[in-house]
């Protein structure tokens, strides 16, 4: 099924998304504009959510390909991702790029062949990993909203991204709305819209959770679905976003460009528990090897990117995600990415679990750990810290080193603690490193 027919389940009036000032109904969706040749890959990189829905629906089933590309990448990187994807048309809202813009572009709505969808991966050096993808493995745990009244889902990052592609098929696909809020203005102004438009469902980095928990009038919003993803959700986050909505549902996915959505944790725990890898939730394998978690994709899909190049998968078919765990109990936590593992005086320390360390002290809004190089040690640990309006920082220093070198090994513990106004984040939700 293409996600026009999917769409087309719902009345003409029932309003797809929703931007400040604009909004898409079912029945707007018909338009003119020039024929895209049905042979065609098409390479969509678009900022205006809207259009975006337009040009997906119109596309899907229309065409040979869609390639999704983020709009923070540059010209140079398109016109790579465009050669190795094969894409001879380019649709986009960007004045750098050499292409058409989406109301020039429309599909063959009726349309019923195999598109394939193509994704990047979120990598933040050289040039993004395409992997293939179809409409079916990407919107394979869309469901029905079990509340019964029309969900309304917030988009807070790029729609053109994995995890906001998720959420818009999930409320597109799901009989939802889509409420994307203006990404580039200040949280108070997105809480502001969202709270404008219901928003009952919303989705977003632990980061941007941090952040969204940070702005007074959040707990107006009516959430019934409270949804983290992309980074180790911790658990002083999960707790925070718990306390502040505490009747709805809470729920951390764990997913990746490559394999797709893996499985969803809903008891308000961190890591996951064990009797998954036995389990096999929504039919994905689980299996962890040498503190590595591995995936297999249900019904075993082939997962190769874009040119060729395999992921590692093992003889079974599960794929090597890169995350660490640490086994305790009977549950499995998140350690941090094996690239992004630090030696510090012969010692491996994960800069995410310094964060998670770091930001369970009450005080701490957001957390950033970073290594620089050191000619004694390899490297040592640099922490920047946002603190919350009412934090005393000569004091909020004393408990973060305090709290350090009582729950981490002494080469953990940041050499440097330094208070910030913001983190800078990527196009995914994500705070940068480097």
């Amino acid at each position: 099924m293409t996600l026009s027919a999917r769409i087309g389940a719902w009345p003409a009036d029932h309003v797809l998304a929703q931007v400040p000032g604009a909004a898409l109904a079912v029945g707007d969706l018909a338009g003119q504009g020039a024929a895209v040749p049905a042979d065609a890959v098409v390479l969509i990189c678009l900022d205006n959510v809207l259009d975006l829905v337009r040009v997906l629906s119109a596309l899907d089933g229309a065409v040979a390909g869609l390639l999704l590309v983020s709009t923070s990448q540059t010209p140079e990187v398109v016109a790579e991702l465009a050669a190795l994807a094969g894409a001879g048309v380019v649709v986009t809202d960007r004045a750098d790029l050499d292409g058409v813009p989406a109301a020039d572009v429309i599909g063959d709505r009726t349309g019923d062949q195999a598109t394939g969808w193509m994704m990047t991966t979120s990598g933040t050096t050289g040039i993004p990993k395409i992997v293939p993808h179809t409409f079916d493995s990407l919107s394979r745990t869309v469901r029905r909203d079990p509340f019964g009244a029309t969900p309304v889902w917030g988009l807070v990052y790029e729609m053109t991204r994995f995890a906001g592609l998720q959420v818009a098929l999930q409320s597109l696909a799901g009989g939802g709305t889509l409420a994307a809020a203006p990404r580039h203005a200040p949280m108070p102004d997105q809480v502001a819209f969202m709270a404008q438009t219901g928003v009952t469902h919303l989705s977003a980095t632990p980061t941007l959770w941090r952040r969204l928990l940070m702005v007074p009038g959040l707990e107006s919003l009516p959430l019934k679905q409270v949804t983290m993803g992309g980074e180790i959700a911790d658990q002083a986050v999960l707790d925070a976003a718990a306390a502040r909505f505490p009747k709805a549902r809470l729920t951390h996915i764990y997913a990746s460009t490559e394999a797709g959505v893996g499985f969803a944790v809903n008891d308000r725990q961190a890591g996951f528990p064990l009797r998954y890898c036995d389990e096999a939730p929504g039919g994905v394998g689980i299996r962890i090897t040498d503190s590595t978690l591995w995936l297999r994709p249900p019904g075993g899909r082939q997962i190769r990117y874009l040119g060729g190049q395999a992921v590692e998968v093992d003889a079974d078919g599960y794929v090597a995600t890169g995350d660490m765990l640490e086994v305790t109990n009977d549950r499995a936590l998140f350690l941090g990415r094996d690239s992004g593992v630090v030696n510090v005086g012969g010692v491996k320390v994960y800069p995410e679990r310094v964060e998670r360390v770091i930001a369970a002290v009450p005080g701490v809004g957001l957390a950033q750990v970073i290594s620089r190089k050191n000619p004694i040690t390899g490297a040592l640990l640099m922490a920047n810290v946002v603190a919350e309006d009412s934090a005393d920082q000569a004091a909020l220093k004393v408990a973060i080193t305090e709290t350090c070198r009582a729950e981490l090994e002494r080469e953990a513990v940041p050499a440097r603690i330094t208070f910030v106004a913001a983190l800078e984040m990527n196009a995914a939700g994500k705070i940068k490193r480097g």
